[in-house]
């Protein structure tokens, strides 16, 4: 994809051909829960869409497609509302010169959240044309209907216009005002179908466009020098044989940054492994004393919860349960690595990156390079995967500071090895949770304590009566950060292993336990029995010597629950799942093949974890540099997934891209469990630990 330095403003873009634009804002509870901000710099509304005299409808938001579907689902909730075809709605997304300020694509939170104020802008847009063709007919806006994209009169249809003609070339411009009227559920004709992706045929074919794809006439390519351990301070550099190799630009060196421009990128990185650099690296503590490290330096940062009287409770109990539980260092491992291409043109700089926050990196490059906010444009083309991982700006900054030093446009990107060492990771987690029973069989107190990762998902979903969560915040010997969910998985593992423990000691059906402390969650109790009568569950006491594991989880206002079935090689230890079983309530389906897409890639991205997935480390060194190092799930490892989409059309969009991810490592570890009668404890499920638990 070759592109001009030139491109044109918000303004510029909206003054070509007039139309009506209906302008929004996120509310402010909705934006601070979507990682959204209203005040500060940010401007007075989120995202808006215009319709053209043509009835093309473009949509403008900040969000960002990153696999996840969001550019389709976002569109048809448009075209619904507007009653227009699908293929008439357009969407521009992630470019911060078009669009409006959005604080970053995570947290599922494009279709909860902005989809939500998407479908009442195009409530808005519709009932202001309504008004307008009802002054020109000299009628009631009740007595026109709206169809196929166009207004006519009930008492008669010839009398109609289309919405796009009513703007006659005029700029209409409105900004939505309290709750605009909805189209009712039972007349949706787009939303609730399997619309084919607007991308898909282009990434099947190859076709779709990348920041790799990007292509500026003179186009360079950088190559940033890093330290052998992470933290290490560069002492002394020499970069003349850099600076003499074949196809280089120019050595760039800048207090502590160094970096190689070449004409190709193989030339840069031959040339950066000529430069001499003298490093001060600091002590960093072993993986092995990981658990040891992380409980010694613990330190309170929140109480999640704290109900009833815990500490009685669980010392009058008549049983009690405790355990720890713990998760590795996981990467990302996106199939596209990070990557930017940055371009000056009249002090004023456009990167090209695969970020996740495009206005939050605008405002990181500025920062870095002393500029004001408008001089700098980030544009996000297609991104290939985030996972919470694409938020890290130092890509961007290096493109934009190499391409200032060399007056050219200059891209810079991470080779594989890169991309498993130097961004940070989703954090290791260490859990202890103690419970007790009372003389009825329930659990009568619980007591969690979460450790370095995060409290998201902590509380449990039952409802117990005493309970108390706290998070502790601890020195991590890794650089880490969001990872797809967040510490939910983590945590998700540990309650649900814990209470197929507690049901399996009670000689309980692991699926009638948690039935049993799920009258506080409708939803989520609805959800379990999908799941059991769609696998065909019949009541048990675990193990078995089936290898099959139930659980289930909360996440983004989605409820689901899974059921696994595996097998385990008892002279290898291998562990491999042949079937899994998942249902999912999100309240309103906008597109039930994205969110069986969306569902069925949680599930497999989370067997990596489960499974095999670890980061090694050793003196600060990322060990796991390659595929070979860190094998991610293949479509090999896939196993058979059976989706249900359990209904609830009354309720709005929940969250559908992270909630599988939460369950299914404890609906591993239970069918472990249920196979062999041994707990493991602590992922990933690796062959040597399961031998190990299975030997005792």
């Amino acid at each position: 994809m070759e592109t001009s330095e030139s491109g044109l403003t918000r303004r510029e873009f909206l003054g070509l051909t007039g139309g009506l634009i209906v302008f929004f804002a996120i509310p402010s509870e909705l934006a601070r829960a979507a990682g959204e901000s209203g005040g500060g710099d940010a401007p007075s509304f989120n995202a808006f869409l215009r319709i053209a005299p043509d009835s093309m409808v473009t949509v403008f938001t900040g969000k960002v497609e990153m696999g996840q579907g969001n550019k389709t689902a976002l569109a048809q909730m448009v075209a619904e509302e507007l009653t227009v075809p699908f293929s008439s709605v357009e969407m521009v997304m992630g470019d911060t010169d078009l669009v409006p300020w959005d604080g970053g694509t995570w947290g599922s939170t494009s279709v909860r959240f902005m989809g939500v104020e998407l479908r009442a802008a195009a409530a808005e847009a519709r009932d202001v044309l309504v008004e307008m063709a009802a002054e020109q007919w000299g009628a009631a806006p009740s007595a026109l209907t709206v169809s196929e994209g166009r207004i006519s009169l009930a008492s008669d249809t010839r009398t109609s216009v289309a919405l796009g003609e009513l703007t006659e070339g005029k700029e209409i411009r409105r900004a939505l005002k309290g709750e605009p009227k909805l189209r009712p559920v039972v007349e949706y004709r787009v939303v609730g179908t399997s619309v084919s992706r607007v991308d898909g045929r282009a990434i099947v074919t190859g076709e779709e466009q990348f920041v790799a794809d990007v292509r500026i006439p003179g186009m360079l390519h950088g190559a940033v020098l890093h330290p052998p351990s992470f933290g290490a301070r560069l002492k002394s550099v020499d970069t003349s044989r850099a600076e003499r190799a074949s196809g280089v630009i120019k050595v760039v060196r800048d207090e502590g940054f160094v970096a190689v421009v070449a004409e190709r990128p193989e030339l840069a990185r031959e040339a950066r492994q000529l430069i001499r650099a003298d490093w001060e690296e600091k002590p960093h503590p072993a993986m092995e004393s990981l658990w040891d490290d992380l409980r010694s330096t613990a330190e309170l940062a929140d109480t999640v919860t704290e109900e009833g009287t815990v500490g009685s409770v669980l010392e009058a109990a008549e049983r009690q349960f405790s355990a720890t539980y713990r998760t590795a260092f996981v990467a990302h491992a996106p199939v596209e690595p990070h990557v930017a291409l940055a371009s000056w043109q009249d002090g004023k700089v456009t990167v090209y990156s695969n970020t996740q926050t495009p206005f939050l990196q605008k405002d990181d490059v500025a920062e870095a390079l002393g500029l004001e906010s408008g001089q700098v444009r980030i544009v996000v083309p297609r991104v290939g995967g985030g996972f919470g991982g694409k938020t890290n700006p130092e890509l961007a900054i290096a493109a934009a500071r190499l391409a200032r030093a060399v007056g050219g446009p200059v891209m810079v990107d991470q080779t594989r090895e890169e991309e498993l060492t130097w961004n940070y990771f989703k954090p290791a987690a260490l859990i202890d949770i103690r419970c007790g029973v009372n003389g009825d069989r329930e659990i009568s107190a619980w007591d969690c304590d979460v450790h370095n990762c995060g409290d998201r998902g902590a509380e449990p979903p039952y409802g117990f009566a005493n309970r108390r969560v706290r998070s502790f915040g601890c020195d991590s010997p890794l650089r880490q950060g969001a990872w797809r969910g967040l510490a939910g998985s983590a945590i998700t593992f540990a309650i649900e292993v814990h209470m197929d423990e507690v049901a399996s000691e009670m000689g309980e059906d692991p699926v009638e336990f948690r039935l049993k402390h799920l009258d506080n969650d409708p939803r989520l109790a609805r959800t379990v029995r999908a799941v059991a009568e769609a696998y065909g569950w019949t009541p048990r006491r675990a193990p078995t010597g089936k290898g099959v594991g139930f659980a289930c989880g909360i996440d983004v206002g989605s409820r689901v629950a899974e059921i696994v079935e595996l097998d385990v090689d008892a002279k290898t230890g291998l562990v491999r799942i042949s079937r899994v079983v998942v249902a999912q309530e999100s309240g309103l389906v906008i597109n039930p093949d994205g969110i069986t897409n969306q569902i069925e890639g949680g599930i497999i991205m989370g067997l990596g974890p489960a499974l095999r997935e670890m980061v090694h480390y050793e003196k600060g060194r990322i060990l796991t540099d390659r595929y070979s190092k860190y094998p991610i799930p293949t479509i090999r490892d896939a196993p058979k997934i059976e989706t249900v989409l359990v209904p609830n059309p009354t309720l709005s969009p929940q969250g559908a891209g992270e909630p599988s991810i939460f369950p299914i490592s404890a609906a591993v570890a239970n069918a472990i469990f249920d196979a062999t009668g041994k707990r493991l404890r602590e992922m990933p499920f690796l062959p040597d630990r399961v031998l190990a638990a299975t030997a005792v």
